[in-house]
């Protein structure tokens, strides 16, 4: 029993130190959580693709991280729009943008990037620019939310909450009253119709990483109209995508957690008996029904699971379960959601500690028809250049990957300073 034990420690614990892609793939096998693979990388990853109407040149996506550089208006920086430009010249197609707030309460930060009536125009400049970096077509994707729990519009926490949450406590927390939250529909609307106006190909309602949609989903001991049971947990995300029905015509996705990583009744993906993604698959059905044809597919809540969302060396909370664990889940979640949205294009997440094999292993899973493509945020940060590397041919080398130190979520989550490689880029 004690070895047993011992075991799952350094399961938990593991950090990368594989030298090959064959010790990586045979430690995977070893822990019965395979992972696949291909060698024809570019060939696979520079495939065309069709989302939503628009062909984008390869299957990479760089994904959503707050720059915490916005200006105190919430109009982009120079420096938030130099971010994206980056991604673009080092070979992106499909930038899945920053959590970006549809209101000043819902603002993660003072410095969140924030879309209103007064800089839409500043937004359309923005979108401008970033397709000024190439000739090629270019899917961009705003990223809308209330950060709920997290939020924190003027430097002094406001946390606004579906239910109190002894897993993730808040001082001064504030449970939103169902008569509120029809206000806070119509702010998804609002920005919603600016996105559209300032040229973005399609909006994402966020539903992830605990901010407020997402904590609904787990709302189960919530009285009124928006929890208990299933249909009253998902009503406020639906009642969105109903009102935008009419509103915009641009495509609506979804950047969902499947699994939170909290015990029940405090966490989504979740039972009295542990983890059960039944009702994660129910909801991407019911989204699949309503036309939503945008899926990209994570896990966890940053405040307390978030080797969950990001498999990690060290930095971070100790893991609770292998960075395989979290790898496998990743994987298996996207390749059900696939299985049950078949015409959606369905993204994955949490490749970046696999560091350069990390190519391989999305190569394989797109070739198997498990999902469409491969999202990348901590090794877009590490390396804007990263889509170049791949679809060249040249691969990434090991020191140009992300080490998995949480040195960049830290900074913006901790500290509250703009987003930056802490490796590459020394202060």
């Amino acid at each position: 029993m004690r070895c047993a034990r011992a075991e799952r420690r350094l399961q938990m614990t593991e950090t990368f130190h594989f030298s090959t892609a064959r010790e990586l793939l045979n430690r995977a096998k070893v822990l019965d959580m395979p992972l696949p693979y291909s060698e024809h990388i570019p060939e696979i990853l520079g495939q065309r693709l069709n989302i939503c109407g628009t062909t984008v040149s390869n299957r990479l996506v760089a994904q959503p991280i707050e720059g915490f550089d916005s200006q105190a208006d919430g109009s982009p920086s120079e420096r938030s729009i130099e971010r994206y430009c980056q991604l673009v010249r080092g070979g992106f197609r499909t930038l899945w943008l920053e959590s970006i707030s549809v209101d000043k309460q819902g603002r993660s930060n003072p410095f969140q990037l924030w879309i209103r009536p007064e800089n839409v125009g500043a937004f359309r400049d923005m979108v401008r620019r970033i397709r000024a970096q190439t000739k090629e077509n270019l899917f961009l994707v705003i990223q809308l939310t209330h950060s709920g729990r997290n939020s924190n519009p003027n430097g002094t926490p406001q946390p606004v909450c579906a239910f109190s949450n002894p897993c993730i406590p808040k001082e001064n927390e504030y449970i939103l009253p169902d008569e509120e939250i029809p206000e806070i529909e119509e702010d998804y609307v609002k920005a919603c119709i600016l996105a559209q106006e300032a040229g973005f190909d399609a909006v994402d309602i966020r539903t992830c990483h605990g901010y407020l949609l997402n904590e609904f989903l787990a709302a189960y001991h919530r009285p009124g109209s928006y929890g208990g049971s299933y249909e009253n947990r998902t009503r406020f995300l639906m009642e969105i995508l109903d009102k935008l029905e009419s509103a915009i015509t641009i495509p609506m996705g979804i950047r969902l957690n499947m699994y939170d990583g909290l015990p029940w009744p405090y966490g989504w993906g979740a039972d009295p008996q542990g983890e059960n993604l039944e009702e994660s698959y129910r909801l991407v059905s019911d989204l699949y029904a309503r036309g939503i044809r945008l899926l990209n597919i994570t896990n966890g809540i940053g405040a307390y699971s978030p080797f969950v969302i990001r498999p990690y060396d060290r930095g971070g909370k100790e893991p609770t379960e292998s960075p395989f664990r979290g790898l496998a889940r990743m994987q298996e979640c996207a390749k059900q959601t696939k299985a049950l949205a078949p015409e959606a294009v369905v993204i994955a997440s949490a490749f970046s500690w696999l560091r350069e094999f990390a190519p391989g292993v999305a190569a394989g899973a797109i070739a198997a028809g498990d999902y469409d493509m491969a999202g990348f945020g901590r090794q877009s940060i590490r390396l804007p250049d990263t889509a170049n590397k791949i679809l060249s041919g040249q691969g990434l080398l090991r020191k140009e990957c992300c080490v998995t130190c949480c040195g960049c979520t830290n900074l913006i989550k901790k500290s509250g300073k703009m987003l930056r490689c802490v490796i590459k880029d020394k202060e």
